[in-house]
């Protein structure tokens, strides 16, 4: 199985980057941002393409989660968001998941849109039903999932 996570609609460069450190850090082989505005795509995505060069890694810069998915054409798509905005715990679909699986966290609060979320299958990680923002989304579900990987 591949993971490959998506930052999507971020401002800030600071996030962009320590998503990256956080991707990368965890073992897992590629990153994508989508739709980053702002300082995220001033300096966050070259900053992030500077550190998935210096480890190895891949790192696309897409302009929408179309775009990702189109050219991706990923086997699952997930979407995440904190439980208190619904969706089904990650411990539910964890073992079903095969093949390339995007998945998909949004950059600003509280975080994707209703229609961002139907583009795949709406999870949050088990116990977490209050908003702990992007980086704590991110850092647990991707924890959670290289245990099975």
């Amino acid at each position: 199985m591949e993971i490959i996570p998506v930052l999507h609609n971020v401002m800030s460069a600071q996030k962009v980057l320590e998503s990256a450190k956080l991707v990368y850090g965890l073992g897992y082989r590629s990153f994508i941002v989508s739709k980053a505005s702002g300082s995220a795509a001033q300096s966050g995505v070259p900053d992030a393409q500077k550190l998935a060069i210096k480890h190895n890694r891949v790192f696309l810069f897409l302009y929408d989660i179309d775009d990702v998915l189109e050219i991706l054409k990923p086997d699952e798509v997930l979407t995440v968001t904190s439980g208190k905005y619904g969706g089904t715990p990650l411990s539910q679909i964890i073992n079903r998941l095969k093949g390339r699986v995007v998945i998909i966290f949004g950059g600003l609060e509280p975080g994707l849109s209703s229609r961002e979320l139907e583009k795949g299958v709406h999870i949050y990680p088990d116990r977490v039903m209050e908003d702990i923002g992007s980086i704590g989304l991110l850092a647990i579900t991707l924890y959670k999932l290289r245990e099975i990987t």
